[in-house]
């Protein structure tokens, strides 16, 4: 049985008009009919692709992926019924009903109000007619065949469906077309003035679900929607109040206000949809309240924003007639005691981490109405795996606002969403519609933004432009500095932006600490920095920001953020996109040629480097440091050696020992200037790792020793401690176990005391390598890597948790436990990637690669330690380089080249001699394994000149071979 479809689906539901009637006048006969009708059916769903959900009697429920599918199987049955001959000369007359929706897919097969209403669209039918609701109608009246149309048969009530249900009769050549009135229910006119709404309304279930449930309570008279520009409060009221005419026997009616310019003119509009007529010498306030002070009504005033001082006349009007509620949309709250106020939201939008999976992205509000709205210019339009991203990048780049995603999607016909897509990010001018049925506010998302705005007052157009400033919001003592450092706004910050959040142009969110945070719609945001610019506020609004995260970040990191201040971390985590545009300010402005901003710009890199360090931005911060640095040739000489030094380190883990090279002797040099001692035993620490990664083990202990005694002689334990790290590192690597774990070991007891408890999560991550690779106690190992990898989660340590993850899948592996190791090995190779730590990332090629090798998957094996040379010739790390030709020498022998397999032995072998670091006792048993294997393939003699033609092949010559093999 083929799996049914998902996402968007037409369903089709059949019944056999009078069954009961045939089954009299045919007695046995009627099953023999059956069985003719079912066959008959069956053939053309299977003809046009229907899945047969269900079949009941002489019903069935078909599901299509395509609607015109669905219409075309329709077509066909009646054809086929009608041209049938029927015993007895019966006529067997099916009624047909067909829907486009995105039904809830279940075992059994689908559940929601999609399959209600296609049922209740077939139960209205007669024998021999087929039913389409207007969504099927749309999606097929460009590709139905010659001659076959559409009539419309104008909107009804079906049975326990809220609202109207607007049908269509499909009109088939030579079948009969005039049936009798439809089997719906005809209500007497209750909605008045509403507007006609000619497209489908899309998601916002539990919006609908609870606004109807706050117009059913008792104590709810008065209810707000409220909302940005461009949000679906109109649409959203509408479709709600539109299926409440059951509770509402006195009527419902629209009344818009958008052309109303002030608040007396309220009172009249509701007139006029009344049909009421002013009266000399009586208020019309009075007038409108005896009209409905006996009738249950409902009055859905649009667009009140403009006319906030009604609102007394509202509440006098509720207090007069106790049967009448008000669902009333604005953009600003009324702040009166009757109002419920409800938050309308933008569309939902896939998470972030979400699949491209067209049918899974559907599921998304925003991405259904821009599908949807695109078929409609563009009928033949689907999401595919090849434009997902694209439209997923359009709905997100537009907050998921309705208005702004119509207005994208009918571009479709332009343009294919990834240049719709690129357009966009160039500004928001390409959203302007030419629709004539819509409000010119709403043709172009401009307008509507400027309609926001036109209705403030001067100092909130002006706190607006200020904070527009900010990227994903800022806490109230950020706005109140920054925008008052721009220019002094006469009034207390905070009520502005409480009435900025009234009127929807600002979001506020209590933080866990109590604090408050306000934030803007991206849309929102950009309308105002182009009002920022048009105001000549730009500049020095810009540099009130930059100026205001340049001090609180150099505040950040004089606490160091570390174990006991772990909020912090939270802190600039919620606020990176505001400190990165703060810089990009700074560095663009110095390249500019202000240079006296130079100085700022390496301030605030020194200031973020730990952050990008424990977040693993490495290749980030160091492209900001080098533009920080070729601008700030004129700044003090110790801030510009400190910088240095930190771009020595990162580029140590980005690009490699040369470049940092480079950059730590430049550093030196200007630390011996200015006699700087700790900036010295920094250099000789740094100088340390480089000549550990060239393998140069004597030099780097020599240099962490001197650097240990300076560090001693400051008294600075945090530096002592993190180059006891670095010499139990080059004892691991050269085997000497013993005495890399008294080092940590002395590490762990100093950090214990101290209680700095996050500190021993490298104590603890080190120790698990030492009992690993030494194979003394691999379940000690693995208990160290946990209490490790649990601490690195705490903080945030990208880097640090993609390592504990390869190094506990390799204990699993190592100990047989395959299906454990692999989702550790996987996970942490592409963590270790995004965090762009390339010798990390050779260290989880290499661990991956063992287990492809071990599970007999010699070419992917082949793959990751190809990757893993490639990125050794650029980092230069010799251990890295032998233990890759191990590898790769592993799998040669594998695929029959043991020739080949003995020559990267060689040459990983004489490496390991230059350098003395011997192969680590947990690799050992494999390796012998293999050189053993090789030793019986080739003869004593081939196998001793391959082994010393390898040991004479230069390291580079070794690399570039296998990664060109």
């Amino acid at each position: 049985m083929h799996p049914l479809p998902t996402g968007t689906v037409t369903l089709l539901f059949t019944d056999i008009e009078g069954s009961t009637r045939l089954l009299r006048r045919l007695g046995p006969r009627y099953a023999a009919m059956l069985a003719e009708c079912r066959t008959l059916l069956r053939s053309a769903f299977a003809q046009w692709r229907g899945h047969e959900v269900d079949t009941q009697g002489d019903a069935f429920f078909v599901a299509f992926t395509r609607a015109i599918d669905a219409v075309s199987a329709a077509l066909t049955v009646q054809r086929a019924l009608h041209a049938h001959q029927w015993p007895d000369e019966v006529k067997v007359r099916v009624r047909i009903g067909v829907h486009t929706g995105e039904p809830q897919q279940t075992e059994e097969g689908y559940i929601g109000m999609d399959v209600h209403r296609a049922a209740r669209i077939m139960g209205a039918a007669h024998g021999g007619q087929v039913l389409l609701s207007r969504t099927t109608g749309d999606l097929v009246k460009d590709e139905l065949p010659d001659a076959v149309t559409l009539r419309d048969m104008g909107e009804h009530h079906l049975k326990d469906i809220v609202g109207p249900t607007h049908l269509f009769q499909l009109e088939i050549p030579g079948e009969p077309a005039d049936f009798p009135p439809l089997l719906t229910a005809q209500p007497q006119q209750l909605l008045h003035y509403f507007p006609s709404q000619l497209t489908p309304f899309i998601g916002r279930e539990q919006e609908c679900r609870r606004i109807e449930e706050l117009l059913g309570r008792t104590d709810v008279r008065l209810i707000t929607l409220i909302g940005a520009a461009g949000v679906g409060k109109t649409r959203l009221a509408v479709q709600v109040a539109s299926g409440l005419s059951v509770h509402f026997p006195g009527g419902l009616f629209f009344v818009a206000l958008e052309q109303v310019n002030d608040a007396s003119g309220v009172l009249s509009a509701i007139a006029q949809a009344l049909d009421l007529q002013e009266e000399r010498g009586r208020s019309l306030l009075g007038s409108v309240q005896e009209a409905l002070l006996s009738r249950r009504t409902l009055l859905l005033l649009d667009n009140f924003e403009q006319v906030r001082g009604a609102s007394l006349d509202i509440i006098r009007l509720l207090a007069a007639c106790p049967l009448v509620k008000v669902l009333l949309t604005s953009r600003e709250v009324l702040h009166v005691q009757a109002e419920h106020v409800f938050d309308v939201l933008p569309l939902s939008l896939p998470e972030p981490a979400h699949s491209f999976e067209p049918s899974a992205l559907l599921q998304s509000e925003a991405i259904a109405l821009f599908v949807q709205r695109a078929q409609t210019v563009k009928p033949g339009f689907q999401l595919t795996a090849l434009n997902a991203a694209a439209v997923l990048g359009i709905c997100t780049r537009l907050d998921g606002l309705p208005l702004a995603i119509e207005l994208a999607a009918a571009r479709i016909r332009y343009f294919p969403p990834q240049a719709l897509l690129a357009r966009l990010e160039r500004g928001l001018s390409i959203l302007s519609g030419s629709a004539h049925d819509i409000p010119p506010r709403q043709q172009t998302l401009q307008r509507a933004l400027a309609w926001s705005y036109e209705l403030l007052d001067a100092r909130e157009q002006e706190a607006f432009r200020r904070v527009s400033v900010f990227v994903q919001g800022a806490m109230l003592e950020a706005i109140e500095q920054v925008c008052n450092a721009a220019g002094t706004i006469p009034l207390e910050m905070l009520t502005i932006l409480e009435a900025l959040v009234d009127k929807s142009l600002l979001q506020q969110q209590v933080q866990p600490n109590g604090e408050l945070r306000f934030w803007m719609l991206r849309t929102l945001r950009e309308y105002g920095l182009e009002c920022l610019e048009q105001a000549n506020e730009g500049e020095a609004t810009r540099a009130a920001h930059a100026r205001y995260y340049l001090a609180w970040m150099e505040r950040m990191a004089a606490h160091s953020f570390s174990a006991e201040r772990m909020e912090m971390l939270y802190f600039i985590d919620q606020e990176y996109d505001n400190l990165r545009v703060a810089l990009e300010w700074l560095l663009q402005s110095a390249e500019a040629g202000q240079q006296e901003l130079a100085e700022e710009a390496l301030r605030f890199c020194v200031a973020l480097c730990l952050y990008w360090e424990i977040r693993g931005y490495f290749s980030e911060g160091l492209t900001l440091f080098k533009r920080a640095m070729a601008v700030g040739t004129g700044v003090k000489t110790s801030l510009l050696a400190e910088a240095l030094y930190m771009a020595g380190f990162m580029a140590l883990v980005q690009e490699g020992s040369e470049p940092a090279e480079e950059l730590l002797s430049k550093s030196q040099q200007l630390f011996q200037e200015n006699g700087d001692k700790a900036g010295m035993a920094n250099i000789l620490r740094m100088q340390g790792a480089l000549s550990s990664t060239r393998g140069r083990y004597k030099v780097a202990r020599q240099l962490l020793e001197n650097a240990l005694h300076l560090y001693e002689e400051q008294g600075n334990k945090k530096r002592v401690m993190n180059v006891r790290e670095d010499l139990a590192q080059i004892a691991l690597a050269q085997c000497n176990y013993e005495q890399a774990r008294r080092l940590l070991e002395e590490n762990l007891a100093e950090h214990q005391w101290q209680e700095k408890h996050y500190f021993t999560a490298y104590s603890f991550y080190d120790l698990a390598w030492v009992y690993f690779l030494s194979q003394t106690d691999l379940a000690e190992a693995q208990r160290l890597a946990e209490r490790s990898l649990t601490l690195f989660k705490a903080r945030g340590d990208r880097r640090f948790i993609a390592s504990a993850f390869c190094l506990l899948g390799q204990i699993h592996l190592i100990q047989g436990r395959e299906s454990e190791a692999r989702p550790l090995l996987e996970e942490g190779l592409l963590a270790i990637k995004a965090v762009e730590d390339r010798s990390s990332t050779v260290e989880a090629l290499l661990a991956h690669a063992r287990f492809m090798l071990q599970q007999g998957c010699y070419q992917e094996a082949l793959a990751d330690y190809s990757e893993g040379c490639n990125l050794v010739r650029v980092i230069g790390e010799k251990r890295l380089a032998a233990e890759c030709l191990e590898g790769i020498g592993q799998v040669l022998l594998k695929l029959g080249k043991p020739e080949e397999a003995v020559q990267a032995w060689g040459t990983a072998a004489e490496i390991r001699a230059t350098i003395v670091a011997p192969m680590h006792r947990v690799y050992r048993s494999s390796y012998r394994a293999a050189v053993s294997a090789a030793r019986l393939w080739l003869s004593d003699e081939a196998f001793q000149r391959a082994w010393a033609v390898g040991r004479q092949v230069p390291v580079e010559h070794a690399l570039l071979r296998v990664t060109e093999a």
